[in-house]
């Protein structure tokens, strides 16, 4: 059992909701369509992208275990500006829009996580535009290393990305070029800000990459 499904919450959701599974690639949410359902990430990762009318793409974020996605249907009528397609093989708790607005009229502990959850949200999208305005490309690459970063059980003062970021997939979160990314990715190794190690990244002293973030 998942850590979602652990959740007091979710226990009650469930009821009056179906599991769902998004084979990689297949899309979850389209962009312009008003969403009919919440759903509840139980196992996976899936993307939100946003495509401007010349198919351009916009890497907008992404969801995890216990993530929320459609929610934004409770605040609001309109349709969705983005996206949501599956990553991985992905699993998914489905629930009716009108259905979730009962539950949560009735239960405090899924209006704070759903609360909660926006709030980050809001707080990422809020950080990344800051990025945007103020920051170089080698700059925004660097931060993003880091939000893709966690620690080392074995070494908690060093920080790991696992797997091994995909260049083109790290270059559409920062809004660049893959041979930015390359570049910037070389440049950190040359000077050991990070180590490549089978399958991950390896951040020795988080505190210099930080430093990098400019």
């Amino acid at each position: 059992m998942g850590r979602v499904e652990n959740e007091s919450w979710y226990r009650v959701v469930a009821k009056h909701g179906a599991k769902r599974v998004f084979r990689a690639g297949e899309p979850i949410n389209f962009q312009d369509e008003k969403s009919e359902h919440v759903g509840i990430l139980i196992s996976g990762r899936a993307k939100a992208v946003s495509f401007t009318e010349s198919g351009i793409e916009t890497w907008l974020g992404y969801f995890s275990e216990g993530d929320f996605f459609g929610h934004i249907s409770l605040l609001t009528v309109m349709p969705v500006n983005f996206e949501t397609t599956a990553e991985t093989d992905t699993e998914a708790l489905i629930i009716p829009v009108s259905r979730m607005k009962e539950i949560l009229s009735e239960n405090r502990e899924l209006t704070h996580a759903i609360n909660k959850d926006l709030a980050r949200r809001l707080d990422l999208m809020m950080r990344r535009l800051v990025e945007a305005l103020t920051l170089s490309a080698r700059g925004r690459v660097c931060a993003e290393l880091i939000r893709l970063s966690s620690p080392i059980g074995i070494e908690p003062t060093q920080q790991i990305i696992r797997p091994n970021p995909v260049f083109v997939e790290l270059a559409l979160r920062v809004s660049s070029t893959r041979e930015t990314v390359s570049r910037t990715i070389s440049a950190l190794q040359k000077k050991g800000i990070i180590l490549r190690e089978p399958g991950a990244l390896v951040i020795p002293n988080p505190e210099r990459l930080k430093a990098a973030v400019k």
